[in-house]
């Protein structure tokens, strides 16, 4: 039902603020509800290694819950394609990213974006920490609103994709006199699913598991993703991340990193978008680049890069009062990493378009180099160059013209996901590049060679070049 209007608020939890989306885009809000199928392991089955799951329905159960949709009006604008983004929650609220802003290559390319709140604390809040959920933030608007366990977000995943999918037939949300459109009667023909952090998990073990069942998405889009999915069953059987909490484990529940591969008998291609961070988790299930998937690592970027949160700030103002803390970035022992992944994240979109649709698959690109010898214990460590910045992977721009240490790798024993930049020194900068010239003639340089291997777009290399002109470097 939809579009929701009023509430206490009057506006939808993270609604796009000013100047997120461009002209001739809309914003709606809707709500979904039904039975959501819950699934387990099929009998014997096992979360195996090569990421082969079967799994059986088990009992139903009741939802309600909402989607954000932003999408072109004019019918001429649109791609064709709708990016189903599995709501992160690891914040206690929706974060609902950044593959929509105005500068992404989702409204580049004219394609819609839904956000999907599918997992329970996004509606409650996370427990024993101050209520930030739906329900809370805005009783009047999404009192209703209900989510029993995150063991039903994987069928209400996919419930949503059908709300807004090229199946809909007339594409209703509601029935009866309140049945409408989300998608205002664009031809849809293609679904992305997509998702950051612990959403990607959710997504592997939606690949490994549901897709062969499904069949609801025509790719997958896996960002900062440590190799684990998620359990079926929060309390059901398989192995946990040590690191989580007992506490958290129904919220966070996550297999060990670097436990199982992307299955690779699937038609729906997936793409894996990691930063630095992820390299030394990802490493025992890196798969070879195939007609199917593909591995993208952005060297000297950290999970929580710099982009995170950027033009969210007045969003969370406006919503909370307040922009909210991340502990997990003011912890780190030092600045923390200032380098966004978001080029390249733009850039392997504009590929997955193409390979959802025509079967040609993203440039395949080189991986973050590893030391010739092992620290101690056996762990593998990143090679590094002399300003301590790691070797091989994609390099974008600002790091493959270093003007700082840009490290994202985590090197203690809890994940460290902020990373850390630290600038040169002007006697440095100075030793480097002798004039201004110099900075910005190997910074064109560098832009060339990412549009050349495919890892820039010809949009986003202007804004490099512009910024790169200005900079007052050395």
């Amino acid at each position: 039902m939809g579009p929701i209007v009023g509430g206490s608020h009057g506006w939808p939890f993270a609604a796009a603020g000013p100047g997120r989306l461009p002209e001739g885009y809309v914003e709606e809000e809707y709500f979904i509800e039904g039975d959501a199928v819950q699934y387990a392991l099929a009998p014997g089955g096992e979360y195996a290694h090569d990421g082969r799951w079967d799994v059986v329905g088990r009992e139903p159960s009741r939802f309600r819950t909402r989607f954000l949709v932003r999408r072109p009006v004019d019918p001429a604008r649109f791609g064709g394609t709708v990016v189903v983004n599995w709501n992160n929650v690891s914040l206690g609220f929706d974060y609902v990213g950044r593959l929509s802003d105005q500068e992404s290559e989702v409204i580049a390319s004219g394609n819609a974006w839904v956000g999907a709140s599918v997992q329970k604390v996004g509606l409650d809040g996370l427990p024993d920490a101050e209520k930030r959920g739906l329900r809370s933030w805005d009783p009047e608007r999404y009192g209703t609103l209900s989510i029993l366990h995150d063991d039903a977000s994987f069928d209400i995943f996919t419930q949503i994709a059908d709300a807004v999918g090229p199946g809909r037939a007339g594409a209703t949300v509601g029935g009866g006199d309140d049945a409408v459109d989300p998608m205002g009667g664009l031809v849809v023909e293609r679904l992305l699913a997509a998702g950051e952090s612990q959403s990607a998990c959710r997504l592997a073990t939606y690949y490994n598991a549901l897709q062969s069942v499904t069949q609801r998405f025509d790719g997958f889009l896996l960002i900062v993703y440590a190799g684990c999915g998620t359990r079926l069953e929060a309390a059901g059987p398989g192995p946990a991340l040590e690191a989580i909490p007992d506490e958290l484990r129904s919220v966070i529940n996550i297999l060990p990193f670097g436990s199982h591969l992307l299955r690779p008998d699937l038609a729906a291609p997936v793409l894996v978008l990691n930063s630095e961070t992820e390299v030394l988790w990802y490493l025992p299930v890196r798969q070879p680049d195939t007609s199917n998937h593909r591995l993208w690592e952005i060297t000297g970027t950290a999970h929580l890069d710099g982009g995170f949160g950027e033009g969210l700030e007045a969003e969370w103002q406006r919503d909370f009062g307040e922009v909210i803390s991340m502990p997990l970035i003011e912890a780190v022992a030092g600045p923390p990493n200032t380098l966004s992944y978001d080029p390249a994240a733009n850039a392997a979109l504009r590929h997955v378009w193409s390979w959802m649709k025509d079967g040609a698959p993203p440039p395949e690109q080189a991986r973050v180099e590893l030391a010739a010898k092992s620290a101690s214990g056996g762990q593998h460590e990143l090679a590094r160059d002399e300003f301590g910045n790691a070797l091989g992977g994609i390099r974008l721009p600002d790091f493959a013209v270093p003007t700082g240490t840009h490290v994202g790798a985590s090197v203690g024993p809890e994940p460290d996901l902020a990373g850390t930049s630290v600038p040169f020194t002007s006697e440095r900068l100075r030793a480097h590049y002798p004039d201004h010239a110099t900075y910005v003639e190997r910074y064109n340089r560098a832009v060339d060679e990412g549009l050349a291997k495919g890892f820039l777009v010809e949009e986003d290399a202007g804004r490099l070049r512009a910024k790169a002109a200005a900079a007052p470097i050395p």
